[in-house]
């Protein structure tokens, strides 16, 4: 998951990518593999929009209220310490628990396989921290899910 579930920007406005949800009225059922337009409402990437596939449901003590997780390279494991480093070992700076790594330079010290989503978090994505967003479901696109193999069928 790790070296393929990486953001990538389309345009200066849209980028797509993978998240773990929760959405209050939801199950993992409708959940899984589902996409979702996120329309970032705070920040310095107000307006800017981002499709994301569910690839994982969360479940941490914070998602108890509709939150998208993005999978971001680096910017932290929060409650949830395996994801990469297990996959890669530990001789990597994956930075802070709850964070992540704090600048763009740092990209150079994760996985050559992880570096241009890292980047993204500092390019498209400006370091937003936790920005407000609207969202609503949508039919993945097609570079989306010939990336994780996963579509749904009631789409």
């Amino acid at each position: 998951m790790c070296p393929d579930q990486v953001p990538w920007a389309i345009n200066d406005n849209l980028a797509y990518g993978f998240a773990a949800a929760s959405v209050i009225g939801a199950s993992e059922d409708t959940l899984a593999c589902a996409c979702f337009k996120l329309t970032f409402t705070s920040t310095s990437i107000k307006g800017k929009q981002m499709i994301v596939q569910i690839t994982n449901t969360g479940g941490g003590t914070h998602m108890t209220n509709n939150a998208f997780d993005l999978a971001l390279p680096a910017s932290g494991f929060g409650e949830f310490t395996e994801g990469c480093p297990s996959e890669f070992g530990s001789g990597y700076s994956w930075g802070q628990r709850y964070g992540g790594i704090s600048n763009a330079t740092e990209c150079n010290d994760i996985p050559t396989s992880l570096q241009k989503g890292c980047n993204f978090r500092f390019g498209w994505y400006e370091n937003a921290d936790n920005p407000l967003m609207d969202f609503e479901q949508v039919v993945c696109p097609k570079e989306i899910t010939d990336i994780t193999g996963c579509s749904r069928t009631d789409e």
